[in-house]
């Protein structure tokens, strides 16, 4: 499948050390470029060389493909230009499938990769589907990709009783590159055929090597190339109008709003960029999916917000020094004072953000990155019905600055540092060294990362990360890793890390098999085992997860795998700080398989169980995927889980001699939610995108018990624990929906008509039933956004 080919950089030839075996193409500079309409009959191409041999990558690694591919590159001052003629025998054959930009699919599909730096660890890959649609992905570090990467380039593509062609012009402002005389570039080229699944590649790639950039064949014949500095603005306005139920603060339930902001694109030097927004505005994301976090730890978000995930690649290391998310956050304060709030802000305004990114002749990438926040205030009435105004977010500023050195072959050496001053609050400061150095052709490598933080006075931390691993080899990979947090460690003013004071070894190793054999395609075979303690030797998991995914040869998926024990350990945080709760051994399973996906319906239906905390769950699901047009696809995917008999903490009391007692419950929760997702591609270009996601949860608390450290508990009375007073049982319920109709009226210019719901319903209950819910849940009044937002992108 297509995805295999963004999200799983696969293999380069790492061991291609002598320059002089790696496989070349000509460009030919054209005065004439090439109309960009799929019909490869223009002068520019007739005496521009040919390049074939293409050699299958995936499934049957190493063989000659079922139908034959050509590549050409042609290029003037202004871009490159790349020519493909998939040859196919039985043309009604092929797969076109329309959708939205970026959109992975089940469809016959062409690309090229350029390392544009040459420094066999960084690639702009350009894929085209036969139905017109494109993809686009940035490569680093040489097999890390960020496929929210965009860029403005134009392709055609025709199907003819030869097969179908693809032409691609790439502005060489979507590249990255230095001032050459006669610069040598890497490039790769790919064709994807949907009815048998086949990935073929020239340069051929084998499996069996670890990278994948550096494998990149030459791209010659080059001349006199200088990146364009073009200043690229990109304005916008946004209308929009939200309703809510009707209450003293808003009498109405109705609120209008409009604004405008810019995004821009400059090019300082020829290598380096800045990146800069002012008042931004992301109304047109998808919403985040509901989940029910019972934890003592904050729920992790991923970025969706275009000016945050563009060249977002720089600035990532094990340790996540920088978490985007903090930058426009929903405000933290809290007024306890407020009967109702007559003006609230629902995210911290971001009043601009710049970004310096780019990469020197000498092979030093550099990252900066500067935004400032707003202070925020909300307007409440309270209790006695007089009004007031508070602050709710301090005004911040955020630094993120880093640097990589290129160092032997497809390695560097990284530093890192992060700054966030927010008013009323200490300065919080974080920095690192990291290095990913490979041996032995690609095939070993070592990585890691030393970090410290400074919150204020006695608060500075440390943490470290290593890694050995195997990453390469026909059937055998590996990896040993070792990390270690202080106690004072803390990232979360700009960064993220689930908790500190943590020590851990883990082991992975994986066989893999890909040679057909009986029914089975190819499989993946892994175990994987890990040791955490915290800093006073207490275990926090202790154990090992087997796993297998096995593809047949009729392309259904089976995953199988389960997780064991190897003795108990001791949760030191569930009590938050109070004494740590013993975890009995306990093992899991899980069991899934999914069907041909080449079908125009695909069901994956998976589930699972087993022993959880000190008690039991069971999880069931589907996936359901169908795609009754061309141009039309449908996802649903609910879920549903159970858990039980899980002793949980409620709250901490004092006792008559006034010690302190840890109350827990036996905690009995349902929960299911839904997510659905539909696509109505009208052209490459126009597309109606829903998303939709209903959830509902039920938590039950039994047989109240309070904590007998190290490892017991003793059941309490109403005396102790009165649950009609406490009441911790409670349903929530929540849907959440977004409408997006998407229209790129022009090369970089788009139209968003946005309708987003929100809805939300809590009470004191603990019983799940589905009826009941759903309908309490759609009488409530929902949260309606209505928004119009519009960009145009000018070059200057």
């Amino acid at each position: 499948m297509v995805t295999l080919l963004m999200l799983c950089p696969l293999p380069a030839a790492g061991q291609q050390h002598d320059e002089s075996l790696v496989e070349s193409i000509t460009a030919v500079r054209t005065d004439n470029h090439p109309r960009i309409d799929g019909l490869l009959n223009d002068a520019a191409w007739q005496h521009t060389p040919t390049v074939g041999g293409f050699v299958v990558h995936e499934p049957e690694d190493g063989k000659a493909p079922s139908e034959s591919t050509t590549v050409q590159v042609a290029y003037d001052d202004q871009a490159l230009y790349v020519a493909m003629q998939m040859h196919d025998p039985e043309p009604e054959k092929i797969v076109s499938r329309l959708t939205r930009r970026d959109r992975d699919q089940q469809a016959d599909a062409a690309f090229v990769a350029i390392d544009s730096y040459h420094d066999h660890q960084t690639g702009y890959m350009f894929l085209v589907y036969a139905s017109g649609t494109q993809q686009d992905v940035h490569y680093f570090n040489e097999t890390w990709n960020d496929v929210s990467w965009d860029a403005v380039w134009e392709s055609a593509t025709k199907t003819n009783r030869d097969g179908w062609t693809a032409e691609f012009k790439i502005p060489l402002d979507c590249l990255r590159f230095a001032s050459q005389e006669k610069p040598v570039w890497g490039i790769l080229a790919g064709r994807y055929v949907a009815r048998n699944q086949q990935d073929s590649r020239w340069p051929y790639i084998p499996q069996s090597s670890s990278a994948f950039v550096s494998g990149f064949a030459h791209l010659e014949g080059l001349e006199n190339l200088r990146p364009p500095n073009k200043l690229e603005v990109l304005p916008y306005g946004v209308s929009y109008q939200e309703t809510e139920a009707k209450h003293p603060g808003n009498p109405d339930g109705r609120d209008l709003h409009g604004n405008a902001g810019l995004d821009l694109k400059y090019g300082i030097t020829p290598n380096i960029t800045l990146n800069g927004t002012f008042n931004p505005d992301f109304g047109q994301v998808e919403a985040d999916q509901t989940v029910l976090n019972l934890s003592a730890f904050e729920t992790f978000y991923p970025e969706k917000r275009p000016f945050f995930l563009e060249g977002s690649d720089i600035f990532s290391t094990w340790f996540q020094l920088f978490y985007s998310r903090r930058i426009g956050k929903a405000p933290s304060g809290r007024i306890s004072d407020a009967a109702y709030f007559t003006d609230r802000p629902a995210a911290t305004t971001i009043l601009g953000a710049t970004k310096v990114t780019g990469k020197t002749k000498g092979g030093t990438a550099i990252g900066i990155l500067e935004a400032v926040t707003q202070r925020e205030q909300a307007k409440y009435v309270d209790r006695d019905g007089a009004r007031h105004e508070a602050v709710v977010e301090p005004r911040a500023n955020y630094f993120v600055g880093r640097l990589k050195q290129d160092v032997l072959r497809n390695s560097y050496v990284g530093i890192m540092a992060t700054a966030a001053n927010q008013e009323t609050l200490n300065p919080a400061y974080t920095g690192g060294v990291d290095w990913i150095l490979r041996f032995h052709g690609g095939d070993y490598a070592t990585n890691g990362q030393v970090i410290g933080s400074s919150t204020g006075p006695d608060t500075r931390g440390w943490g470290g990360y290593a890694r050995l691993a195997k990453e390469g080899g026909q059937n055998f990979r590996a990896r040993v890793d070792l990390q270690y947090t202080g106690r004072k460690l803390d990232l979360n003013r700009i960064g993220f890390l689930t908790r500190s004071g943590l020590k851990e070894i883990s082991s992975w190793c994986q066989y893999r098999t890909n040679t057909r054999w009986w029914i089975v395609q190819r499989s993946w075979n892994e175990i994987y085992a890990d040791l955490t303690e915290n800093l006073d030797g207490l275990k926090q998991n202790y154990g090992c997860n087997l796993d297998t995914n096995i593809q047949l040869t009729n392309f259904w998926n089976i995953d199988a795998g389960g997780w064991v024990d190897f003795g108990t350990t001791d949760f030191d945080w569930e009590t938050r700080g109070g004494p740590s709760v013993p975890i009995p051994i306990g093992q899991s399973w899980h069991f899934g398989f999914s069907t041909d996906d080449r079908r125009s319906w695909q069901l994956g239906p998976f589930a699972g169980g087993g022993d959880t905390w000190d008690g039991q769950f069971n999880s069931y699901g589907i996936s359901v995927s169908l795609k009754p047009r061309s141009n039309v696809e449908l996802s649903l995917e609910p879920n549903f889980r159970t858990e039980r008999h899980i002793s949980r903490w409620l709250k901490a009391i004092e006792d008559n001699e006034g010690n302190r007692q840890d109350i827990f419950g036996e905690q009995y929760n349902r929960r299911l939610d839904m997510t659905a997702r539909g696509t109505l591609t009208f052209t490459k270009d126009l597309s109606l995108q829903v998303y939709a996601q209903p959830f509902i949860a039920a938590v039950d608390y039994r047989n109240f018990k309070r904590l007998v450290p190290p490892d017991a508990y003793e059941y309490v009375d109403a005396s102790v624990y009165d649950e009609s007073v406490e009441r911790p049982d409670f349903n929530w319920k929540s849907f959440n929906s977004n409408v997006v109709l998407r229209w790129e009226y022009r090369p970089g210019s788009t139209l968003y008509l946005v309708w987003t719901q929100a809805r939300e319903a809590y009470d004191n209950v603990g019983t799940f039933k589905f009826d009941h819910d759903m309908n309490g849940l759609f009488d409530t009044v929902a949260g309606n956004t209505f928004l119009v937002k519009a960009n145009y992108r000018l070059l200057m």
